[in-house]
């Protein structure tokens, strides 16, 4: 189990299952003293990021372990002219079920995200994490990506933000087979099959 996961685009009615996997972490943070996600899932901002073909599943076989959001906004309260913010793919909502704890699966949507910079003409990946989090700050550099900077706003809990160079791997993780494009059924149907290797 878990020798190879699928990456695919989450489909327009599975914002209930991102949400479920976040108010799942949030409990678990919390049993661990940790402050982050301590508030509702933002559905709208879900089913938006659904819609634009930027929220990502993972699954092996028809077991659901986890989410990555990537996409191109460069939030402008941390990422500034400097940084050329349109060089770069931006990661969010990276979720792991506690059910995939253990087979470093963080590490496979890690390395998939890059290649998907890679593949738009990108130089980085970047993230922003948690500021009262540092174990999460150093997950990120045990992952190849460097901190730049952390920008404490007093109405942000995010802020402390990590890049790395777009098509980096580190291959510790699950392989993974990655599908961008919906299939359809004989009768319409949405379905994922295994078309596009990553």
């Amino acid at each position: 189990m878990h020798d190879d996961v699928t990456i695919r685009p989450a489909g327009r009615k599975e914002a209930d299952t991102i949400a479920a996997m976040w108010e799942e972490t949030g409990r678990r943070l919390k049993s661990k003293g940790i402050d982050q996600w301590q508030y509702p899932a933002n559905m709208q901002r879900i089913s938006d990021d659904i819609r634009r073909g930027n929220a990502y599943l993972v699954f092996d076989g028809p077991e659901c372990l986890g989410t990555i959001t990537v996409d191109a906004f460069a939030d402008p309260e941390f990422w500034s002219l400097n940084d050329i913010p349109g060089d770069a793919l931006y990661a969010h909502r990276i979720i792991v079920r506690s059910n995939a704890a253990g087979i470093s699966l963080g590490a496979s949507l890690l390395d998939w995200a890059p290649h998907k910079a890679a593949k738009a003409g990108k130089s980085w990946l970047r993230v922003d994490a948690w500021k009262t989090n540092p174990a999460l700050g150093r997950y990120y550099e045990a992952q190849g990506f460097t901190h730049v900077r952390t920008v404490d706003l007093p109405h942000r809990r995010s802020g402390a933000l990590y890049q790395r160079p777009a098509g980096s791997v580190t291959g510790t993780g699950p392989r993974y087979l990655s599908l961008e494009a919906m299939l359809h059924d004989e009768n319409g149907n949405e379905d994922w099959g295994r078309t596009s290797e990553a």
